[in-house]
């Protein structure tokens, strides 16, 4: 039974209202029931049989471990472990079980809204979702199965589509079909170039969520591993990290066949790496392996960009990894007031009033002026000191918060400047470098 568990945790692959919290993270405490049953095949053996699970909205904070549920409701239904969201603004998360979207109060942990999923254009699953906070919309990949009468087949599409969590309607996006499947890799989106990303397992797919399009598609390329799983996207320093996975396995005989020969998974090394979106190159982070035994895709992940960690669930611990150095700073057992398992677990801060730079092809807006250019803006993410090398003369520079307050403004004359932020605040800033034809130039800033 242990070996058995241990496996579907690696391989588990077909992942304000009020004040914003710190550091803590949310999600699905499950606690599963079962029964002892007599083997038919053998009277005097039994074995445990899954009957039913529970299931409730807790939270976490990663420097305990200590899982508390909210209220005292509990829920007897099935999860969707492909997604979950938080929503910030509106104080809830959002899961899907028994193909019908469920709304949790953050304050409560009570069931406030539950509806089935409804796709008019044809029945479809909603899977892969996440909460993008640059327009406070919920998107997903719409996924169905359609059998093909002329070659007896049945094929799979994919679309890019958004649900409301009221109403239960699934809107597709994507105008036709931009693939076959999906892993349980991961979900993640960029609010700031207004792009969703998943993966299929060898290629990691972007796509535009203005208009569903594919906006980019490379091959993921892992040097130091076999595969790139449970990434996410960092609005620290605007990155996709994730874990790279390497498994080992050792031959040995099949017990039903001793002529015969099976693959029996012997260890699993994990570690931190970061992909780049327009290349596919993983690049290893972490010096050595983060532990053995794998990790569990239906709890996901999640960032803390204040302490610039990422946080991962092997399924009894959870883990905090430098982005930085890529080594363990915490890890700490899960321990539960009344459950067993904290699956699809999200957070507040990373991302948190982010707003889109890339605009809508067409409109009007700061995205217009993001024209290409040479802009080095080093070191970045910092502490407060930076230095900016462009190839043009930069007249005027402007630095505004995330929600658009400018903050800093002074007047130059030169392609290479020295600025001091000491005195900001931790976060994501928008510097604005105008030239002396009044035309501008916006990119991303973080403090830390």
């Amino acid at each position: 039974m242990q070996k058995i568990l241990l496996f579907l945790l690696l391989f588990v692959s077909l992942e304000l209202g009020a004040q914003p919290p710190n550091n803590s993270l949310y999600g699905i405490v499950r606690k599963n029931y079962f029964s002892i049953v007599t083997d038919p095949r053998d009277s005097l053996s039994s074995y445990e049989r899954f009957d039913s699970a529970t299931i409730r909205l807790g939270t976490t904070d990663p420097s305990d471990g200590v899982v508390y549920n909210f209220g005292s409701n509990s829920y007897n239904m099935l999860v969707n472990l492909t997604g979950a969201a938080l929503n910030p603004y509106s104080n809830s998360f959002i899961f899907v079980g028994n193909n019908t979207i469920n709304t949790l109060n953050l304050a409560t942990g009570n069931l406030t809204n539950s509806v089935p999923l409804n796709n008019p254009i044809a029945a479809s699953y909603f899977d892969n979702f996440r909460f993008n906070n640059a327009d406070s919309t919920m998107y997903g990949l719409a996924r169905r199965n359609v059998y093909d009468p002329a070659t007896m087949s049945t094929i799979g599409q994919v679309f890019l589509a958004k649900a409301n969590t009221q109403t239960g309607l699934i809107t597709q996006i994507s105008p036709t079909s931009v693939g076959f499947g999906f892993a349980l890799a991961g979900s993640a989106i960029d609010p700031y170039e207004m792009v969703y990303y998943y993966s299929t397992g060898a290629r990691l797919i972007g796509l535009d969520i203005y208009d569903g399009s594919i906006f980019s598609s490379v091959p993921i390329q892992v040097t130091s591993g076999m595969y790139f799983d449970n990434f996410t996207y960092s609005c620290a320093d605007t990155a996709l990290y994730g874990l790279i996975r390497q498994n080992y396995f050792s031959y040995a005989k099949n017990p039903i066949d001793p002529l015969d020969s099976i693959q029996v998974l012997d260890s699993t090394s994990i570690k931190l790496g970061r992909i780049d979106p327009k290349t596919g190159i993983v690049t290893t982070i972490s010096p050595w392996s983060l532990r053995q035994g794998g990790y569990s895709l239906n709890a996901g992940s999640a960032i803390d960009p204040s302490s610039m960690t990422y946080y991962f669930n092997p399924g009894n611990a959870l883990v905090g990894v430098s982005l930085i150095t890529g080594e363990v700073t915490s890890n700490k057992v899960l321990s539960f007031e009344n459950g067993q398992y904290f699956d699809l677990m999200r957070n507040f801060e990373n991302c948190i009033s982010a707003s889109a730079f890339r605009a809508r092809k067409g409109s009007t807006g700061i995205a217009r002026n993001l024209k290409a250019a040479n802009i080095d803006i080093f070191p970045n993410p910092n502490h407060g000191k930076f230095s900016l090398q462009s190839s043009f003369y930069i007249k005027r520079v402007s630095i505004h918060s995330i929600a658009g307050e400018q903050i800093f403004q002074q007047g130059f004359g030169s392609n290479q400047i020295d600025v001091d932020m000491s005195s900001f605040n931790e976060g994501v800033y928008i510097i604005n470098l105008s030239d002396e034809n009044g035309q501008t130039i916006s990119r991303k800033l973080v403090k830390y």
